[in-house]
């Protein structure tokens, strides 16, 4: 419990983040982490509110950048006073992003710190240089994406392609490009199947019956991939660079090249598998069951990514045919080899969530007491973000604490078994990750939790019977405001897992 000595103190988080995966980045992101939660708990006038970060995500754009966004609707909030960050390069490199971002926050009262830049943005005069500051990180990302196109594109003029894992060649040492007989023998295959009309989704079909793997080692096989094998014209021993490219540096998006920037095709740069003829062949066929490109930008649905196979783990997908919406497990629908779960009716999934949801909050309460169902409902939606971010917060004091103890034993050279220590350390972060992707998933879903508290807090709901409130909530946008997940065991078994963190298991009866 805070003291009142404590009280006050100014709540201060800090923002890191790495551009890419690899271990020297994810190296500098535990160091950044670790100086900001040291530094931040060694000030007696601040509290640690938490430390936010994205790995391996482009500070070009802001979407996409879930720990930044995090601590951005945290502030707002009024949960942060002050966001410690290294530098506005850190922060974000576009620049209309950044002092966007910079104004709201101050219209809000919370100042941002960069340190490399000297930048304390509570002084009005600081925005001028931010500014300028965010204006050079963005030419600088642009110089540095313009330097790599022209590098690439130097490699290529020279004949020199970069090596990529592909079905079927494999790296040997110092040799790139080198036939893995086996693998190769899968591509053969494919093509051959091509020639005999048989289709993508067909071949992927008799592959993944076959057992056969792919280039990352699973059986899983799809449609996309097998026509990407037989268009490949690496097969042939050919490279043809810059298939496709990025527009601009800041969306980063990829566009494919239908002659706006120069091609180079490398003839002859490697051992081929399949001969000229085949190959050429096997075009002719897929333009042949080509259809039109009519594809729509994809949709996301209130249950879209949060009904998963209760048998293989996978997630259940969207189906609609004459108005009947099925959940279809994407494993099953590319081979019964994968998965043998059957289609769910999204009306059965409705009916679980609603039976879960009376289960829950009105078995127990008598007709009159309404009043402590919505008592009841708000109080697990409203504090699983201070669940959340105590969590978040605890963890990261037990890993900064084993952390010193594991850098202490090792400097000093005590007797304190190192790799105990280790074990523990690995511990807490294998749960610090694993509890990451729970926390993104609430996240994502705190506007149902913000419609739901609105409809319980109007002065309409207080006056309605248990039967009234309960079905007045029986709305997939209310659902979800408490239900993250649904697990399909079987048509009519499933388990519901809770905003809370809870699993239930809820079980249809045919009347």
């Amino acid at each position: 419990m805070e003291t009142d000595e404590n009280s006050n103190a100014i709540k201060v988080a800090a923002y890191v983040r790495v551009s890419t995966l690899s271990d020297e980045q994810e190296d500098s992101l535990e160091n950044q982490t670790t100086h900001y939660s040291r530094y931040i708990r060694t000030n007696p006038d601040w509290k640690m509110t938490g430390i936010y970060s994205d790995h391996g995500k482009s500070g070009t754009a802001a979407s996409g950048r879930s720990g930044f966004n995090q601590m951005i609707r945290h502030a707002l909030e009024g949960k942060i006073d002050l966001i410690l960050c290294k530098s506005v390069s850190r922060f974000a490199r576009n620049v209309l992003d950044t002092l966007d971002t910079v104004r709201m926050l101050k219209s809000h009262g919370v100042r941002l710190i960069f340190e490399k830049e000297d930048i304390d943005t509570e002084n009005m005069q600081s925005e001028f240089i931010l500014t300028m500051m965010a204006a050079v990180a963005q030419e600088e990302s642009r110089s540095i994406s313009e330097n790599v196109k022209w590098a690439n594109m130097k490699r290529l003029e020279r004949g020199e392609a970069r090596f990529t894992r592909l079905l079927g060649y494999t790296r040997e040492g110092n040799r790139k490009w080198v036939i893995q007989t086996e693998e190769a023998s899968i591509v053969k295959e494919a093509f051959d199947l091509c020639l005999q009309e048989k289709s993508p989704a067909e071949i992927a079909r008799i592959f993944v019956q076959k057992g056969y793997r792919t280039a990352k080692g699973n059986k899983e096989w799809s449609g996309t991939g097998i026509r990407e094998i037989l268009r490949n014209n690496a097969y042939i021993g050919e490279i043809l660079g810059q298939k496709s490219y990025s527009a601009d540096h800041l969306s980063r998006k990829s566009t494919r090249n239908w002659g706006e920037k120069k091609q180079y095709l490398i003839e002859d740069h490697h051992e081929a598998i399949i001969d000229k003829q085949t190959f050429k062949m096997a075009q002719l066929m897929l333009k042949k069951r080509a259809k039109p490109n009519n594809r729509r930008e994809k949709k996301q649905y209130p249950l879209s990514s949060r009904i998963v196979c209760g048998k293989c783990g996978g997630n259940l997908q969207r189906f609609e045919c004459r108005g009947v919406v099925t959940w279809r497990c994407g494993k099953r629908t590319k081979s019964k080899e994968l998965c043998d779960m059957e289609g769910v009716r999204e009306e059965t999934i409705l009916m679980v969530m609603e039976a879960a949801l009376d289960n829950k909050y009105g078995s127990a309460v008598e007709e009159s007491l309404n009043s402590r169902i919505i008592q009841n409902m708000l109080r697990d939606i409203k504090n699983i973000d201070a669940k959340s971010d105590s969590e978040y917060n605890q963890l990261r004091v037990d890993l900064e604490s084993i952390l010193h103890e594991e850098n202490i034993a090792i400097l000093n050279g005590t007797d304190v078994d190192i790799e105990v220590l280790r074990a523990k350390r690995e511990q807490i972060e294998s749960e610090l990750k694993e509890k990451e992707t729970w926390w993104k998933l609430l996240d994502a879903d705190f506007s149902y939790r913000m419609n739901a508290i609105e409809k319980l807090e109007s002065n309409l709901m207080i006056n309605k019977t248990r039967d009234q409130l309960l079905d007045e909530l029986k709305n997939i946008e209310y659902l979800r405001a408490w239900v993250v997940r649904v697990k399909a065991i079987s048509p009519i078994l499933f388990s519901i897992t809770w905003v809370t963190g809870e699993e239930i298991e809820v079980e249809l009866y045919e009347e």
